[in-house]
């Protein structure tokens, strides 16, 4: 009955109003006129995200972001250190939000300790040709980004060398496997990812 009674309660409100950036919002994340709208909807969702995980709506969201054509990037350097730049304000603000957002599961820590990122897309480019930057990667490769909060170990696994090879790494070492495909370390990169989400927890994984 309770769980019935709180259900109705909360289908019963208005969030919009909870969950809407406000004018003060806009102003710390640096969100304008003049700012890009790939980049405006990161930053709303970024503001909406932190207001949701407040409210206890939510413990995961998954967002599109950049849906453009990157193919050009590198034509003008301005308009990409700006990006870049804009890109790092609003991870900021979004961390500073999470800080004064206390965990739910962890009263002694806040939402910022605990928060597991990760950014990743269908192709990467190749990092070896910037002219174009064709979608091809050496090898097949592709690459995942992942803010494990003290879960993971840190540092840049396997990768792409200036010469065209490519690393792979050994699941279970983290040690460097020269030429190794991608879908070697596909499963193990998602579990990586599931272990920093339960806290270290490897029965949850």
């Amino acid at each position: 009955l309770r769980t019935v009674k709180t259900s109705a309660n909360f289908l019963g409100k208005n969030l919009a109003s909870q969950l809407a950036p406000t004018a003060e919002d806009l102003q710390r994340y640096n969100l304008n006129q003049g700012t890009a709208n790939k980049l405006e909807q990161i930053g709303r969702a970024f503001i909406t995200t932190a207001k949701a995980f407040k409210l206890g709506l939510t413990q995961s969201v998954m967002m599109p972001v950049m849906r453009d054509d990157p193919h050009g990037a590198f034509n003008d350097m301005n308009n990409l250190r700006n990006t870049v730049a804009q890109l790092g304000k609003m991870f900021d603000e979004f961390m500073n939000d999470l800080m004064l957002i206390p965990d739910p599961v962890c009263s002694a820590r806040n939402l910022a300790d605990n928060i597991v990122l990760t950014v990743h897309g269908d192709t990467p480019k190749n990092p070896r040709d910037r002219g174009g930057w064709p979608d091809g990667t050496p090898n097949n490769s592709n690459w995942l980004y992942v803010m494990g909060n003290g879960h993971l170990k840190t540092g840049w696994f396997g990768g792409v060398r200036a010469n065209g090879d490519t690393d792979g790494f050994d699941p279970t070492t983290g040690d460097i496997v020269q030429n190794q495909q991608s879908n070697a370390t596909s499963a193990p990169a998602g579990a990586a990812v599931a272990y920093a989400i339960a806290k270290g927890d490897m029965r949850r994984v």
